[in-house]
Order: C-alpha cells, then structure tokens, then sequence
C-alpha cells in the first residue's frame, strides 16, 4: 500500500508546524509509543506531525477529557511518552503495578522530561525505555469514535490510511495550495483532524484560533486572515447561526463543509442561501473514524436536487449496500485504503510478533443503513442498531426523531426505554408539545398506540463531537 508521510510533503505550505516539530528537545526511537491530550494548538498538530514522522505510534486524545477516562488509557495502553497541556495536571498514575506479559518488568511511574512551548512532555523513565515494542505493521494513529463516550477502544491508523484518506478528500473538495482551512473542530476528532491532513496535502495554510467559535476574536482572526474554508458538524452549524457568523464578511470564503451527523434539511437549506449568496461551495459529506473520516463526499450547491443525500463515494473508493430489502436499503459497505487496521481494547492488540502475518482490512460495514440511488448518490435512513420492535413490527429510530421533529418544530431524540415490562419509545425534547402531540404522532405512525411518550428536558445531551448522546438520554427515564 501507498505510504507517506504528510509532514515530509509541502514543507512551504506548514512551515511554521515543520519549524515547530524541529524544536521538540525529545530523542524518541522505533519501538516505542505516545499518547497526546490534544488542544486546539499549532503545538498539538507539531507534536502530532513529530510522532508521526518519527514512526511512533501516537494515542489522540481531546485535552478536554475527565481525569479518570484519561487514567483508564493511561493503564491500559502504558506508553512510554505523555504529553498534555501545562494547565492540566498530570492524573495520578498507578502503572507501578502494572507488568508487561512479554518480559514481566516493572513499569515506573511518570516523571516530567521537559516543558515545551505551552506542554509538559513526560517520561516514563528508564525502565520503559528498555522495553522495545513490535508493532503492528505502518501503525502510526490511535483514536476514539466520533461516539466514544468511555471505555478504552481506539480505532487504529495507519500511515497510508491517513495518507490515502487526504488525497481522496484534497481531490473531492478540490483543494489547492491558496486554501486556508480554519481549524475549528478538535484534532483529537477524525473530522477536526481530516481538516488538517487533507489541508497539508493540498499545500494549504491552517489558521488555528486562539480561541473557539464562541469568542469574537475566533471569527477576527479568520477574517482577517482571508479564510477560504470553514468546516464543522450539524450542531456547530447551528451556533455558527446563532452567532451571525455569517453575517460577517469573509470575502475570500469559497467552501463550507459538513460532516458528522444527520443534518437538518432547514439547515441545509439556509446553507444553501449562504452558498447561493456568497458564490461558495457547500460540501455534504459522510465518513467514520474507522475510516480515517471520510467515505462519501458532494457539492450540495451543485446539486440541490440530492438535498438528502450524503453524496458519492470518494475518489478511490467503493460503496455496497450489503442485503437490501425490496427498496434497496440496507447496510452501508466501503471499500478503500483508508479503511482502519480493526480496534484496539488493549496494549496487547498493538503487537505482532515473527510468527503473526497482518493483512489489511479494506471493506467496512459500517452498520449505518441506507440505500444508493440510479446516479450513485448514497442516501442514509438509519443505524443498523436503531431499530425498535413495536408489536412486532421493526421501528427505525432516526427516521422517527426526525419526523416527529418537524412535526413539533425542534430537535428531538428517540430512544427506547420500557413501562414495566412493555417496551416503549421516548421522545426527548426541550420545549413542551402542544395537547394534540400524540394525536398528530398516531396520525402517521399508528402502530405506537400506547407505545410512545414525551419526555421534556432542558438540554438535549450531546457527546463531545456534537451527536446526541443517547446513553445520556437513558438515565434521564
């Protein structure tokens, strides 16, 4: 497979990252590996670049993370290299006690090896230095789902999966080396750091906010410096909305781009305006971590009678609809380079030994439902997982929340949830339904008679990516 490394290519376009990983005062060596609490920094996106370039495998992790989810990655996975914000206190670590199954040695605790430009850079002192991994072949990224709440599953990355998945989207969105992409999402997000790669391989410029998109000086900076690309997820949208970022200038602006979620089709459609309006490109866009972000890709602008589409596959790329009923919807397959080498529970998962041969895996089932029309647009109607069984008859959950959602005019969230022991359907909301809610939900969905209720909260949950939360929405029944 195609290899590379994104930080060997362009070195005009990132000159100040490159300058920046130059100036890392750590010596680090094959064998080993890193795990980064990522902020919104050029300091992150270096140390991400200096990992990389020095093939060493890197865990990404938002900077943002509660202390004890860091802990449980820190136990599990021991890496040799620590790095976080210096505003972040180092969590307790008890790896003392922790042995490794090969050799049986000892790990030492953390110790600070050096301060650099705004991070603490830790050790885990000499004796994880002499311990020397094999890792899986070209392993060079481990992060969480775009859904990860928790638990200790990273998706693993290689380099010619990132390499493979910026190309294909440099090319969809068709970038060049005049662009300036805003870096608005966490690059600890596959999303936020899709922004980044595929900006560095088309020999781009990243403006990077010293403030996020709630502050004034965020959207100054951009404008000042002539951004020519904005991205975010359906719910960044929305704020961006609320905070009339476009009522601003922008005059060098030409994209818009939008993935992660189910967009609303108000939304779109108001994008769409904007679009029409400044003469820009409004990207649609669809992936997965597993797929190193992204799988489907289209100008909605150029194509506005595809409004509920999530767009065609990416250049290189592949897309089956696996066992389609008589409408031809089914589960979302992709087949590309970009696809992940599997998941990672554990540090023992990250290892191959002489005797083990690695292929690499390049279909994905998805598990998103769905269904590709006559000109190879692909159309998504669901999880494969969010389905309810209502007197025996299959419910699906998303395209539920989002009918009943224009019915009552907000956001809603459906989930399941039970009275006694009858299975039931929630519909978490924020504002209070009118007297004839349930009227009007039996109107077009009959057979959840006595099987639906309304739940009205403050705030819809959402995960840090901007999804809805539905664990969340479990313990508020």
């Amino acid at each position: 497979m195609e290899s590379y490394n994104l930080f060997e290519m362009n070195n005009k376009a990132c000159k100040y990252i490159i300058s920046l990983i130059r100036t890392i005062p750590i010596s680090v060596h094959k064998g080993q590996h890193a795990l980064l609490l990522a902020d919104n920094s050029a300091e992150s996106i270096a140390l991400y670049g200096f990992f990389l370039k020095n093939n060493v495998p890197l865990i990404l992790l938002n900077a943002s993370m509660r202390d004890e989810q860091v802990q449980e990655y820190m136990d599990e996975y021991r890496p040799q290299w620590f790095m976080y914000p210096k505003n972040r206190n180092l969590p307790q670590y008890s790896g003392g006690q922790n042995e490794c199954s090969e050799n049986r040695k000892r790990y030492q605790c953390y110790e600070t090896a050096c301060e650099w430009n705004g991070y603490v850079i830790a050790s885990r002192g000499n004796a994880g230095f002499e311990l020397t991994y094999h890792w899986l072949e070209d392993l060079a990224l481990l992060i969480p789902t775009s859904g990860s709440t928790g638990g200790r599953r990273l998706v693993m990355l290689t380099k010619a999966n990132l390499a493979a998945n910026a190309k294909s989207i440099a090319e969809s969105l068709r970038m060049d080396c005049t662009e300036r992409s805003a870096v608005l999402m966490p690059v600890s997000y596959s999303y936020g750091l899709s922004v980044v790669n595929s900006t560095i391989y088309a020999g781009g410029r990243l403006l990077i906010p010293e403030t996020d998109i709630f502050h004034k000086e965020c959207w100054d900076y951009l404008e000042e410096n002539r951004v020519t690309a904005i991205s975010g997820v359906p719910y960044a949208y929305e704020w961006y909305r609320k905070l009339h970022v476009f009522d601003r200038t922008f005059e060098a602006l030409r994209l818009m781009t939008t993935a992660g979620g189910a967009m609303s089709r108000s939304m779109k459609e108001y994008l769409l305006q904007e679009a029409e309006r400044r003469n820009v490109d409004l990207a649609v866009m669809y992936g997965q971590t597993e797929a190193t972000a992204r799988i489907s890709s289209f100008f909605l602008n150029e194509h506005p009678d595809k409004i509920d589409s999530v767009g065609t596959v990416i250049p290189g790329g592949k897309l089956t609809i696996s066992l389609a009923d008589e409408n031809g919807c089914g589960e979302i397959v992709y087949e590309g380079k970009n696809v992940f080498l599997g998941y990672a529970h554990s540090l023992n998962q990250l290892f191959i030994t002489e005797q083990e041969s690695y292929k690499y895996t390049v279909l994905r089932y998805t598990g998103d439902a769905g269904y590709i029309d006559g000109d190879g647009y692909l159309y998504i109607t669901g999880r494969m997982n969010r389905y309810a069984k209502i007197c025996g008859q299959r419910v699906g959950l998303d395209e539920l929340q989002t009918e009943i959602g224009k019915m009552f005019g907000q956001k809603v969230a459906a989930v399941m949830t039970a009275d006694g022991e009858r299975e039931m359907i929630g519909i978490f909301g924020t504002k209070e339904p009118d007297a004839a809610w349930e009227r009007r939900v039996l109107q077009r969905y009959p057979i959840l008679r006595g099987s639906v209720k309304y739940i009205q909260i403050e705030e819809l949950p959402r995960t840090m990516n901007g999804k809805l939360d539905y664990k969340k929405l479990q313990e508020y029944i």
